[in-house]
């Protein structure tokens, strides 16, 4: 029992441990689906708040791909010299009624940061639920990621704890806005991000 408590420890304890070069890993979307035919075109400034300090900015398009399911490609640079990736969301429970949306995010990051490279695998559970008011549309999302990285000398592995909102405003439907605070756990290294983007309807273009 001792031997299967103390594992279960250090496994916490391994999820736990975080780097500041994961820090550029966001979450950036709530658990909502774009509809069938319309598809996403983003951008995000990410400031980090601590540890020196430094700014990315980073590039994403979305696609539906059921309605379940959908996927997103990440190109970005900034105190993290260059990363690029690809995420898949499913989410088997869509935000009805008072169900709060459920959903899951696996994605693959490829980065540089100075002489080193880091391939970076992330899942995270996310949470969220709309909420409409006289302003629009808000959707509040909670997320938890754990990141494992592999460079040439070691290996990392870190968790971030995310939580952020999604605003539509009624008088600009062709544009949403983000905004989003992570933590990462134990080293609490922190950052803020912003999102704008821009939804298009695959049949009308974007404008």
């Amino acid at each position: 029992m001792r031997v299967c408590i103390t594992r279960l420890t250090l496994l916490l304890s391994a999820l736990l441990v975080s780097s500041s070069s994961l820090a550029y890993l966001t979450i950036s979307e709530s658990a909502e689906l774009p509809a069938a035919t319309n598809y996403q075109l983003g951008f995000e400034p990410q400031f980090l708040t601590n540890k020196g300090g430094g700014t990315n900015v980073t590039a994403f398009f979305d696609a539906p791909f059921s309605d379940s399911t959908a996927g997103r490609l990440w190109l970005g640079a900034g105190v993290i010299d260059f990363n690029v990736g690809a995420t898949f969301k499913y989410v088997p429970f869509p935000d009805v009624d008072n169900q709060p949306g459920i959903g899951f995010r696996a994605g693959g990051f490829f980065a540089r940061k100075s002489e080193e490279n880091f391939l970076t695998l992330q899942l995270a559970p996310i949470l969220s639920k709309k909420f409409e008011s006289d302003s629009g549309l808000f959707i509040p999302y909670t997320a938890v990621a754990f990141n494992f990285a592999n460079t040439k000398e070691k290996n990392i592995t870190g968790s971030q704890i995310v939580f952020g909102t999604e605003y539509k405003s009624p008088e600009i439907p062709k544009m949403y806005f983000g905004l989003e605070a992570g933590l990462e756990l134990v080293d609490s290294y922190s950052y803020i991000s912003g999102t704008v983007t821009f939804p298009f309807d695959s049949s009308k273009g974007l404008f």
